[in-house]
């Protein structure tokens, strides 16, 4: 039964008004007017469908198929993108993800086909929600880069504004909450400059939950108000109900349980009529922790029983992890150890699950060097630029000397002064052109030390670089050991130095060894040989570049420790396979690769040992016949989301 307080919040939020359902009745006029066109049947059913599928999805699904069909029969492709969009965001309320990145896999196609970027950038975007929803944080990141690479070509602050907000969810999954709060004041500050009332709410609804998370409830309180005022304006009942949630989680944090409970009570109902999964095992989670701070452990049981039961149905992994966690402290409080355990195993099992897909301390590293390098190429380009300026400068200053020089001569009409002059002019149109070269010189040198010299001359012939595939090359990581226990032992000056000269070291070994440095990420390095140029010997040449850097370390360790000063150890891991590799971007730029192999050689890495150089069962059968090489087989071992994988460490005989 609802309180009384819950029954009067939904009261003002379920009222409809006249003149809205004037406006729906002609819709329908026109909808069900053969004689209107398809055009404008088309366009009334969009509205119709759109404002349906947040109020009764059932039915917004029922009619965006509707709206589907007479698009296709029609050969309307915008119609056709629209009601896919409709149909996708119909499928998620009702916590049908697969269902919904289905149908925006459709949208994708036909954005591209109608050559419409905004629309592409819009579905990158929503399929980010998608992918964040079930778990998979690495291509919800990867998504969201290629929606904002189109918005900031377009200039469309529209779609930035919500991909910032969703670059920040991604932040708070990660738990970066100051990355997050960065990229939620960007939203909101766009919002405010579009005036738009969706942009604000959302903007808010998510700065509250960062606020809150940071511990600063009061203002969180306010934002998740003013967040419900404004959807609540906007007839929007599935923000409603979110902002009801959170409301609720804020009271909790606050110690007004009644209010909690209204609140929360508010978007059960909402959740419940919008057959919303994913958000009711959420709010059942929001209130077994209610129940636990008020020492209910039994009805903190039901509420996160029913939490998870209604993640396993919906495939939702976060939240099934969230109220696994709260029925293990309501079994505990209740005395049941043999429940406890068997929630803590669920837990574990679902916790675990979650590290291995998205493995979130290096998606941030990932996103983290990816501004870096951003901002590394800006600087550079933008130091190109003045250089050009200053060029352009010099050479117009040597004009206007010649110009005078040669007028000067002429009313002198001294053939030695114009001899002389001819020869000034010689002497300074070469010096110019040595200075252009000598600049264009530091330039390309620059290019070549961001992206490989191949790739580098494509870009540089056509202004683009194609993504190209490679069957068969061989990735190299490498991380210190106890890079934390060794970092608070060094100033911040000292550990840039000592990581600056270990890394130097790496750069001439894969240099000389004809292998490509990748990035490196925090401690760790990446390297790949047989790329951008496949090479006979690229595996072996990877391979004796990852003894080369152990033989480095572990003889900079012992330099270092004679004198008492803390040390890296290293660990070395290889795989090869198929990779995909290219630019990213198309303004600023950094050459990567892509594929499960890199995935994999980075759990050689993690599954290897100290000082050793950890390789793969295919990267041992590719050096059968390689002489100087001695391998010390370790079976099959277990690696974090691969299984069992055979291993072997590799040695100089």
């Amino acid at each position: 039964m609802l309180r009384p307080f819950t029954a009067l919040l939904l009261l003002t939020l379920l009222n409809g008004t006249a003149a809205a359902q004037v406006q729906l009745d002609s819709l329908w006029s026109v909808w069900n007017n053969p004689a209107a066109g398809d055009s404008a049947r088309l366009q009334a059913m969009q509205v119709l469908a759109w404002r349906t599928v947040f109020e009764q999805p059932d039915s917004g699904l029922a009619l965006a198929r509707k709206q589907l069909d007479l698009a296709e029969r029609s050969a309307n492709a915008t119609a056709r993108y629209e009601a896919l969009t409709t149909l996708a965001v119909g499928s998620s309320i009702q916590s049908d993800l697969r269902a919904s990145l289905a149908y925006l896999e459709e949208c994708l196609l036909t954005a591209r086909g109608m050559k419409d970027p905004k629309r592409e950038a819009n579905t990158y975007s929503n399929m980010s929600n998608v992918y964040k929803n079930l778990g998979d944080l690495p291509l919800a990141l990867k998504h969201l880069q290629q929606s904002l690479r189109i918005d900031l070509q377009l200039g469309n602050k529209e779609g930035l504004a919500g991909t910032y907000n969703n670059i920040g969810n991604i932040h708070t999954e990660l738990q970066d909450l100051p990355n997050a709060l960065v990229h939620y004041q960007k939203s909101a500050a766009l919002a405010e400059e579009l005036d738009s009332d969706k942009g604000r709410a959302q903007a808010l609804m998510n700065l509250g939950a960062t606020h809150l998370a940071l511990g600063e409830r009061t203002l969180a309180l306010d934002e998740f108000k003013r967040s419900l005022q404004v959807y609540r304006k906007l007839g929007r009942k599935l923000e409603v109900g979110m902002a009801f949630n959170n409301l609720g989680r804020c009271y909790t944090e606050l110690g007004r349980s009644a209010e909690a409970f209204a609140a929360l009570d508010s978007a059960q109902v909402l959740f419940e009529a919008l057959q919303n999964k994913r958000l009711l095992a959420r709010n059942h989670y929001y209130r077994g922790t209610l129940w636990l701070q008020e020492g209910d452990a039994g009805k903190a049981r039901a509420a996160c029983d029913t939490g998870v039961r209604l993640a396993r149905e919906a495939g939702l992994a976060q939240q099934r992890k969230e109220c696994s966690e709260c029925l293990v402290k309501a079994y505990e409080r209740l005395g049941d150890l043999a429940l406890a355990f068997r929630a803590q195993k669920e837990y574990l099992q679902v916790s675990d699950s979650l590290d291995a897909l998205n493995n979130g301390k290096e998606v941030l590293r990932m996103d983290l060097q990816r501004q870096f390098q951003e901002r590394q190429i800006a600087d550079s380009l933008d130091n190109a630029r003045q250089r050009y300026e200053r060029d352009l400068t010099y050479q117009r200053e040597l004009g206007r000397e010649r110009e005078q020089r040669n007028l000067s001569l002429f009313i002198g009409g001294a053939v030695l002064l114009t001899a002389l002059g001819l020869w000034n002019r010689l002497r300074y149109t070469r010096r110019s052109r040595a200075l252009i070269q000598h600049e264009r010189d530091r330039s390309d040198e620059l290019l070549h030390n961001i992206l490989p010299e191949e790739v580098a001359a494509e870009l540089k012939a056509k202004g683009s670089a194609e993504t190209q595939s490679f069957e068969q090359v061989t990735i190299l990581f490498t991380d210190f050991q106890g890079f934390t226990q060794v970092s608070e032992r060094l100033s911040p000056a000292e550990l840039v130095e000592e990581l600056n000269a270990c890394f130097k070291a790496f750069d001439a070994i894969v240099d000389a060894r004809g292998v490509e440095k990748i990035k490196t990420i925090g401690d760790a390095y990446m390297a790949a040989g047989g790329v951008p140029e496949p090479r006979a010997d690229a595996t072996l040449q990877t391979v004796l570049a990852a003894l080369d850097m152990q033989d480095f370390i572990r003889a900079r360790h012992a330099e270092r420790s004679a004198r008492g000063l803390p040390a890296f150890r290293m660990r070395a891991g290889l795989h090869t396979g198929p990779i995909v590799a290219g630019i990213v971007g198309t303004r600023k730029f950094a050459y990567d690769i892509w594929g499960d192999t890199v995935n994999t050689a980075s759990r050689m890495e993690s599954s290897g040992s100290v000082n050793e150089v950890n390789i793969s069962g295919t990267t041992r059968e590719l050096l059968n016949d390689a002489p100087g090489l001695v391998f010390d087989a370790r079976g099959k071992v277990q690696a974090k989301g691969k299984g069992e994988l055979e291993m072997y460490f590799v040695r100089r005989a």
